[in-house]
Protein backbone atom coordinates (compact mmCIF):
# COMPACT_ATOMS: atom_id res chain seq x y z
CA UNK A 1 0.00 0.00 0.00
CA UNK A 2 1.39 3.60 -1.05
CA UNK A 3 1.51 6.14 1.56
CA UNK A 4 -0.31 9.93 0.21
CA UNK A 5 1.12 12.86 1.95
CA UNK A 6 -1.37 15.60 0.94
CA UNK A 7 0.59 19.16 1.05
CA UNK A 8 -1.11 22.45 1.65
CA UNK A 9 0.88 24.88 -0.43
CA UNK A 10 1.41 28.55 -1.14
CA UNK A 11 -0.18 29.49 -4.84
CA UNK A 12 2.17 32.22 -6.74
CA UNK A 13 -1.07 33.90 -7.04
CA UNK A 14 -1.51 34.44 -3.17
CA UNK A 15 2.50 34.81 -3.32
CA UNK A 16 1.23 38.17 -6.05
CA UNK A 17 -1.31 39.40 -2.96
CA UNK A 18 1.00 39.42 -0.08
CA UNK A 19 3.29 41.60 -2.47
CA UNK A 20 0.62 44.04 -3.58
CA UNK A 21 -0.93 44.21 -0.17
CA UNK A 22 3.11 44.72 1.32
CA UNK A 23 3.08 47.37 -0.68
CA UNK A 24 0.42 49.13 -0.29
CA UNK A 25 0.87 49.35 3.06
CA UNK A 26 4.58 50.48 2.39
CA UNK A 27 2.78 53.83 0.85
CA UNK A 28 0.94 53.93 3.62
CA UNK A 29 3.57 53.92 6.04
CA UNK A 30 5.66 56.57 3.52
CA UNK A 31 8.63 53.66 2.85
CA UNK A 32 10.00 51.87 -0.34
CA UNK A 33 10.31 48.03 0.06
CA UNK A 34 11.59 44.87 -1.35
CA UNK A 35 9.42 41.85 -1.38
CA UNK A 36 10.03 38.03 -1.48
CA UNK A 37 7.77 35.36 -0.88
CA UNK A 38 8.98 31.16 -1.06
CA UNK A 39 8.03 28.16 -0.12
CA UNK A 40 8.92 26.04 2.38
CA UNK A 41 11.48 24.66 0.19
CA UNK A 42 12.79 27.74 -0.33
CA UNK A 43 11.60 28.23 -4.13
CA UNK A 44 10.92 31.67 -4.68
CA UNK A 45 7.21 32.21 -5.85
CA UNK A 46 7.19 36.26 -5.87
CA UNK A 47 9.72 39.22 -5.46
CA UNK A 48 9.01 43.00 -5.64
CA UNK A 49 11.08 45.77 -5.17
CA UNK A 50 9.54 49.38 -4.96
CA UNK A 51 10.92 52.52 -7.00
CA UNK A 52 13.69 53.79 -4.69
CA UNK A 53 13.65 50.85 -2.45
CA UNK A 54 17.13 50.62 -0.99
CA UNK A 55 19.21 48.15 -3.34
CA UNK A 56 20.42 45.84 -0.42
CA UNK A 57 17.35 44.97 0.21
CA UNK A 58 16.68 42.81 -2.53
CA UNK A 59 19.13 40.34 -0.91
CA UNK A 60 17.84 41.51 2.27
CA UNK A 61 13.90 40.82 1.89
CA UNK A 62 15.17 37.10 0.21
CA UNK A 63 17.53 36.23 3.55
CA UNK A 64 14.40 37.33 5.62
CA UNK A 65 11.70 34.85 3.75
CA UNK A 66 14.48 32.11 3.66
CA UNK A 67 15.12 32.21 7.33
CA UNK A 68 11.58 31.89 8.35
CA UNK A 69 10.25 29.43 5.89
CA UNK A 70 13.62 27.16 7.59
CA UNK A 71 12.80 27.62 10.94
CA UNK A 72 9.22 28.48 11.24
CA UNK A 73 9.46 31.18 13.18
CA UNK A 74 9.66 34.98 12.84
CA UNK A 75 13.34 36.41 11.96
CA UNK A 76 13.15 38.90 14.79
CA UNK A 77 12.68 36.05 17.27
CA UNK A 78 16.14 35.32 17.01
CA UNK A 79 17.84 38.39 18.29
CA UNK A 80 16.22 37.06 21.56
CA UNK A 81 16.88 33.08 21.49
CA UNK A 82 20.85 33.66 20.57
CA UNK A 83 20.95 36.85 23.05
CA UNK A 84 23.18 34.57 25.17
CA UNK A 85 24.81 32.47 23.07
CA UNK A 86 27.56 34.23 20.99
CA UNK A 87 28.92 31.01 19.67
CA UNK A 88 25.33 30.01 17.78
CA UNK A 89 25.28 33.41 16.32
CA UNK A 90 28.15 33.20 14.87
CA UNK A 91 28.10 30.64 13.55
CA UNK A 92 24.56 30.76 12.20
CA UNK A 93 26.18 34.39 10.92
CA UNK A 94 28.39 32.59 8.79
CA UNK A 95 25.29 30.99 6.73
CA UNK A 96 25.05 33.06 3.91
CA UNK A 97 21.01 33.03 3.64
CA UNK A 98 20.59 33.57 7.34
CA UNK A 99 18.91 36.71 9.40
CA UNK A 100 18.11 37.94 12.27
CA UNK A 101 16.46 41.09 11.54
CA UNK A 102 12.98 41.52 12.06
CA UNK A 103 11.03 41.39 8.78
CA UNK A 104 10.74 37.55 7.96
CA UNK A 105 7.62 35.70 8.96
CA UNK A 106 6.38 32.30 8.72
CA UNK A 107 3.24 32.01 6.47
CA UNK A 108 0.66 29.58 8.03
CA UNK A 109 -2.48 27.58 6.21
CA UNK A 110 -4.54 25.72 9.33
CA UNK A 111 -1.52 25.38 11.50
CA UNK A 112 0.42 24.59 8.79
CA UNK A 113 3.70 26.89 7.50
CA UNK A 114 3.78 26.86 3.85
CA UNK A 115 5.87 29.72 3.09
CA UNK A 116 7.13 32.86 4.09
CA UNK A 117 7.65 36.08 3.56
CA UNK A 118 10.40 38.47 4.04
CA UNK A 119 10.24 42.28 3.57
CA UNK A 120 13.27 45.17 3.65
CA UNK A 121 13.58 48.89 3.65
CA UNK A 122 11.98 50.45 6.46
CA UNK A 123 12.57 49.76 10.34
CA UNK A 124 12.46 46.54 11.39
CA UNK A 125 9.08 46.94 12.71
CA UNK A 126 7.67 48.64 9.46
CA UNK A 127 8.83 45.85 7.68
CA UNK A 128 7.12 43.55 10.48
CA UNK A 129 3.94 45.52 9.71
CA UNK A 130 4.11 45.20 6.15
CA UNK A 131 4.73 41.27 6.41
CA UNK A 132 1.76 40.92 8.96
CA UNK A 133 -0.61 43.24 7.39
CA UNK A 134 -0.02 41.33 4.12
CA UNK A 135 -0.21 37.65 5.65
CA UNK A 136 -3.60 38.79 7.19
CA UNK A 137 -4.60 39.45 4.32
CA UNK A 138 -4.93 35.59 3.01
CA UNK A 139 -7.48 34.86 5.49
Amino acid sequence: MLNIINKKELTTRAALGLCSTAIDHAKQLGINICITVVTTSGQQLASASMNNAPLISQGVAYKKALTAASFGIPTKEWQSKLADRNNTLFALQSEPNFTFLGGGLPIEMEGVVVGAIGISGGSEQQDIDCATKAINSLS
